[in-house]
């Protein structure tokens, strides 16, 4: 049977939009999930209350969207908001962070997607009377340390047992800063997030080194809220990352250094 052009135009068309609305019905229906973090070079780059404008956990995050055909939208939050917002359900998650009780409260962790250890940053032409081979080796030395990071128990322990002198800083580069002009003896903080935020500094990196220390090196995992539904899609988080990490992704997302 012949069709006239004009109703094969139109059966066309018809069929178009029909193809665009089921398109959008199912755009729609893909699961939108709310998870923050804080500006924490490199693992993400931008400002407080805004979309993060990149970093190693925003590339994990792309990976996992299209992994688990997820929306998820994710922002930067001042990190005791973040938690907050996370405990309440505000938010589905956390995107990036380490494991300890207070956190476990209210959150459900993924298996873990990275681990990495904190060193002993001091200024490169300093000398200590010993290595820091122990926690028993920071008494008397003024520890720097970022607010809201979790440096694990057995630091928590030896601060009490040792009685050490530990200072906070809003941030990592002004630890490093404050450790570059004497104000503090020491610094704890992982390479990647150090080397990141002296990028811009050479000079600063220049006088500046570190030591092993006797920390530990710490899992890093996603936070899901215990009060968003999110936490019966664990299993579907896991099953990505097992084949992310089968595959080489996560180690191919996280040895990659983000461009400031």
């Amino acid at each position: 049977m012949k069709v006239l052009p004009g109703v094969f135009t139109g059966f066309l068309l018809t069929f178009a939009a029909l193809m665009f609305f089921a398109q959008s019905a199912s755009a729609e229906q893909r699961e939108q999930l709310r998870f923050c973090e804080d500006p924490w070079a490199p693992y993400t780059l931008g400002e407080i209350d805004s979309v993060p404008e990149g970093g190693i956990a925003v590339e994990l995050f792309k990976e996992l969207g299209e992994r688990l055909d997820v929306d998820f939208q994710l922002k930067l939050l001042p990190w005791k908001r973040c938690l907050l917002w996370a405990e309440t359900g505000d938010y589905d998650g956390v995107m990036l962070l380490t494991r300890n009780d207070e956190r476990a409260a209210y959150l459900t962790f993924t298996d873990s997607v990275h681990e990495d250890k904190n060193l002993v940053w001091h200024q490169a032409d300093r000398r200590f009377g010993h290595s820091f081979e122990s926690f028993a080796d920071f008494k008397g030395v003024r520890i720097g340390v970022t607010a809201g990071f979790n440096y694990g128990e057995r630091f928590n322990q030896a601060v009490d047992e040792f009685d050490l002198v530990v200072e906070e800083a809003p941030n990592i580069l002004s630890n490093l800063r404050r450790l570059d002009l004497g104000r503090i003896d020491v610094f704890l903080v992982n390479k990647p997030a150090a080397e990141f935020s002296m990028v811009e500094f050479p000079d600063l990196r220049q006088r500046l080194t570190y030591a092993d220390g006797p920390f530990e090196a710490l899992p890093f995992y996603i936070g899901l809220s215990k009060a968003s539904p999110v936490i019966f899609e664990l299993e579907r988080f896991n099953q990505a990352i097992a084949h992310m990490r089968d595959e080489g992704t996560l180690e191919r997302i996280f040895s990659a250094q983000p461009v400031p």
